[in-house]
């Protein structure tokens, strides 16, 4: 309840006062807060008193009169609490609504932080389960979305050398009488993800996630993301300096224009952007209405910041602006910072460590991380759970968890052929052994169901599994690392939403001393990085969208890098080519292997429909990664192609198609004496559908031969595999089948018509040796 109080000022309990500019800037609200909790840390009683005075340090002057305000200018008591007074002195309505929202939002930190609990389940736990549902469900897909109350452990996520790390959340409401007329409920919530330079004041803002929910009592809430100029006038307000919101690079972008370029992918944060009139693109598109009901989702934004300011440096900063000139006299200076509750001078240690001295959620993560060694005792179990009730997670976090599968290819190395999807069982051939790939889907029993997230995590970040063994690195967790927190949060929603199978793979059995899985320990030490991928600056949103989608879940140096004798990827000759499955896996930077260069363009073909004319069709291991690549978004695709492009020199489209014009048809047949036995198979078996006319044709694509990458490599087996296998299980539908020739022709008639094709449509790359070899061993290999 509220109630307008003569307030006293509670002795026994937590006190502090606030500061915020009026709206005519010649004074400042004075915003003071009293409380009284009980043993466990939680509130029983409220006091809040605001009025406007001429000074600039809260707390301070002698409060004036108090003038009585109507009740629907009192600011809303969103927490339930046994007493809660408010005096506000306003009558000049000079202090805007988000003021209050402030002082009650860091209050609300700092009495959480005291009683060592997280923020959030302390706000939820004033929340009514009822009354509040739709306050509560707000808070709660934000939360999700933010990946809050996972530990932002410092060797994988920590900031740039002398910054410092935090990260804070704030909420705000309001919510109807339920009378006739009334307007629906409202509701907002933010969290703020920011790193801090102590020396210099500096703040960089990494991340914001922003969502607003609207709804009558009773109902299920209307929830979706803020616009982005909302967002960045917001943030600058509270700064006090210019400020943008951008796309991170864990999130699927807009098409790419210029407004893209300034567009916040995190406008998709909950279930799906906000579109006029729930949220426009520009304040001009607004009604009066909307703009004001915009402007109340926003007042968390202050907050949201000073809680992160605090968790990354323990200094609470009580009045805005921020600035990095305030910032850095704060941190000089605690105590001149505020009148009332001066903070230690001394830096609080980082949030996540606070809980796991308090017990909180993070505990289980960061209690069960230690040093893998061979040497030392090995990680530790991580108790198995209840599978979690898949109503937890909103429909945007399980669609974003099935891109990032497909992205990742989950389902082509954990599924056997035949056999259920992600259920295990594929057998993957290493220089080191057979290794089977395991039961992804959540049955109790053989597959993950009884995993934790943090089990999960650990799994994915470190490479060791729930019961505390090593996974062999044929697992690229070596990749997997780089991904971003809400990405791994909702690859393991959308895992754990699945039909759960019951199977069990074979188990991988390699010789000793491979069998020692603890040795594993010492392969990491050497070469394991589990930093997430931090977006380089200079660069722009879709580079480091691609980047961080070829070096994260999409795996890309796992086939595409060169490995050494240890099975780890040569970084120095990243993507310069390797091999996956028996196949040759081409260089993704210029190199001999491609007759044409690749363009951007060329490569966005490919990768989206399995087929560029300048280079042929993607087949083998390939084919179902264009076939996951396919049903991602379109920006996504091109993010990935813009990025590989940009690791080779720059191509001129004319010069590009000049060149594949020229080198369509290879030399003159005359050029090839002596092949007679091959060019006699290829006209007959080849010829129809791959001669110059090329394109599209009634039965799929035809590539021509002088195009095809797997005719210039510098070894036979692609081409080897293709003719005498086929292409069974294209890409994608539109590129058609082809059919293979084991049946056809012996080892040697093969041997001969690959040395044809070469000697023709590759004159200027040296002749192949020991194809009957070659052949034979195609013959023997397992069909993709």
């Amino acid at each position: 309840m509220t109630r307008l109080v003569d307030v006293p000022v509670a002795a026994d309990g937590p006190h502090a006062n606030y500061g915020w500019p009026t709206r005519d800037g010649d004074a400042r609200a004075h915003l003071e807060i009293a409380a009284q909790t009980y043993p466990d840390g939680t509130l029983r009683t409220w006091h809040y008193r605001a009025d406007v005075r001429s000074d600039a340090t809260p707390g301070e002057a002698s409060p004036p009169a108090a003038t009585p305000l109507d009740g629907a200018d009192l600011p809303p008591s969103l927490y339930r609490l046994d007493e809660s007074a408010v005096q506000v002195s306003d009558a000049g309505h000079r202090i805007p609504p988000q003021a209050h929202t402030f002082a009650r939002e860091s209050f609300m930190d700092e009495v959480a932080t005291e009683a060592a609990q997280d923020p959030v389940g302390y706000r939820l736990y004033h929340l009514d389960p009822e009354r509040d549902a739709g306050a509560r469900e707000v808070i709660r897909m934000v939360a999700q979305r933010a990946a809050w109350g996972l530990p932002e452990r410092a060797e994988t996520v920590s900031a740039p050398d002398g910054w410092q790390r935090g990260r804070g959340f704030a909420f705000d409401g309001e919510a109807s009488n339920a009378n006739a007329g009334d307007a629906a409920d409202t509701w907002s919530a933010w969290v703020v993800d920011l790193d801090v330079n102590p020396q210099t004041g500096e703040i960089a803002i990494r991340r914001v996630v922003a969502g607003q929910a609207t709804g009558e009592p009773g109902d299920a809430p209307h929830v979706a993301g803020l616009p982005a100029w909302q967002i960045t006038d917001a943030m600058q307000r509270a700064l006090g300096m210019a400020w943008d919101a951008e796309p991170t690079h864990d999130e699927t972008g807009a098409e790419v224009s210029d407004q893209a370029a300034t567009a916040l992918a995190l406008r998709r944060a909950l279930t799906q952007a906000a579109t006029a009139p729930d949220g426009a693109d520009s304040p001009n598109e607004l009604s009066r209405a909307d703009a004001e009901r915009l402007a109340r989702s926003a007042a968390p934004a202050a907050a949201a910041i000073a809680n992160a300011l605090f968790d990354a440096t323990g200094v609470r900063l009580r009045q805005p602006p921020f600035d990095p000139a305030s910032l850095r006299d704060a941190l000089r200076n605690p105590r001149s910072v505020s009148a009332a509750d001066a903070p230690a001078e001394r830096r609080r240690p980082p949030r996540w460590h606070r809980w796991l001295a308090g017990g909180g959620i993070g505990g289980v993560v960061g209690g069960l991380i230690g040093l893998a060694c061979a040497m030392l005792p090995g990680a530790a179990e991580i108790a198995p759970i209840t599978a979690p009730d898949n109503s937890l997670w909103s429909m945007a976090t399980l669609e974003r968890g099935r891109q990032i599968a497909l992205a990742g290819d989950c389902a082509v190395c954990h599924t056997a052929a035949g056999g259920a999807t992600n259920a295990g069982g594929l057998a993957l051939e290493t220089p080191f052994g057979t290794v089977y790939s395991t039961n992804l889907t959540p049955d109790a029993e053989t597959g993950i169901g009884r995993w934790s997230y943090a089990a999960f995590a650990r799994a994915m970040r470190e490479g060791i599994s729930r019961d505390g063994s090593h996974l062999y690195p044929a697992f690229p967790y070596n990749s997997f690392a780089k991904m971003s927190e809400p990405d791994m949060l909702a690859l393991y929603a959308y895992l754990m939403s699945q039909p759960a199978v019951a199977n069990t793979p074979p188990k991988t059995e390699l010789p000793f001393p491979l069998n020692q899985r603890r040795l594993v320990a010492g392969w990491n030490w050497l070469y394991h990085d589990t930093a997430e991928y931090r977006p380089d600056p200079a660069q722009s949103t879709l580079w480091n969208r691609g980047r961080y989608l070829v070096d994260g879940a999409g795996h890309c140096g796992a086939c595409h890098t060169p490995r050494n004798m240890l099975g780890a990827e040569r970084t120095q000759l990243y993507l310069r080519g390797g091999e996956a499955e028996g196949w040759r896996a081409p260089p993704l930077v210029a190199s001999a292997d491609a007759p044409v260069p690749w363009t951007e363009a060329a490569l966005f073909d490919y990768l989206r429909t399995g087929f560029s004319p300048e280079h042929g069709v993607a087949a083998g291991p390939m084919a179902p990664v264009v076939a996951g690549l396919a049903a991602l978004p379109e920006t996504d695709v091109r993010a990935i192609a813009h990025y590989v492009a940009s690791l080779s020199p720059q191509q001129d489209a004319a010069q590009v198609a000049e060149l594949a014009r020229h080198r369509a048809a290879g030399v003159d047949i005359a050029t090839t004496l002596g092949l007679e036995n091959g060019r006699r198979t290829f006209e007959a078996a080849c010829a129809v559908c791959h001669t110059e006319s090329g394109g599209v044709g009634h039965f799929g694509v035809r590539p021509l031969m002088g195009l095809n990458t797997s005719v210039s490599q510098p070894t036979p087996d692609n081409l080897m595999h293709v003719l005498m296998n086929g292409i069974n299980q294209p890409a994608t539908e539109a590129l058609g089948y082809m059919p293979g020739f084991r049946e056809a022709f012996d080892d040697r008639q093969i041997a001969e018509l690959a040395s044809y094709i070469r000697a023709r449509y590759a004159p200027d790359q040296p002749a192949w040796q020991d194809l009957d070899a070659a052949a034979a061993r195609a013959r023997v290999a397992h069909p993709h």
